[in-house]
């Protein structure tokens, strides 16, 4: 339908908005999507995302709002918000480590670049060892980050759709009794 996450969940509920006003919110009002007046690539759209979702039913040709589903998407889309600003803290902190690391690294070689034309001075070389210890903590702190990103996802990309299960042959969504 859309390409743009924000267009796509506008569409559906300016969509969802047409089922409501037409009264198509049960499987006994069902229309059609030309009833509804709903583009002509909704159907092909309910074949794919758009179906398995469960916002939109459809009975014998005909389709309806899921208001329950409807709901649940709409607290999906609060919580994505929120989990995309959390996200973008942990962008931003995966941001000032890398810096941070690379800043160090630079700094580690200058002084040892230096020490070596200078003389091999002993506190200098203390120094690069301190910078090291603490290059190794930012590596770790980032493997950290990058850990605790990944897991993150897992948990949301299994949360996406709690109640809709997809039969193994069609695109249709089982709803739940």
């Amino acid at each position: 339908m859309s390409r743009r996450p924000g267009q796509w969940r506008e569409r559906i509920r300016l969509m969802a908005q047409k089922f409501r006003e037409k009264g198509a919110i049960s499987p006994e009002s069902a229309m059609t999507s030309q009833q509804l007046g709903l583009p002509p690539r909704f159907e092909e759209a309910m074949k794919q995302r758009l179906g398995q979702t469960g916002i939109f039913v459809e009975v014998g040709g005909k389709y309806y709002l899921n208001e329950q589903r409807f709901r649940e998407f709409e607290q999906r889309q609060m919580l994505g918000w929120a989990r995309n600003s959390e996200m973008s803290s942990t962008r931003r902190n995966m941001s000032a480590v890398r810096i941070a690391r690379m800043v160090l690294g630079i700094l580690i070689l200058s002084l040892i670049l230096v020490n070596f034309l200078s003389g091999r001075i002993l506190l200098v070389w203390i120094a690069i060892a301190v910078l090291i210890v603490v290059w190794i903590c930012l590596s770790v702190l980032q493997i950290y980050y990058i850990a605790n990103a990944g897991r993150t996802r897992q948990t949301w990309a299994g949360t996406e759709y709690p109640n809709v299960t997809i039969a193994s042959n069609t695109s249709t969504p089982s709803v739940p009794a």
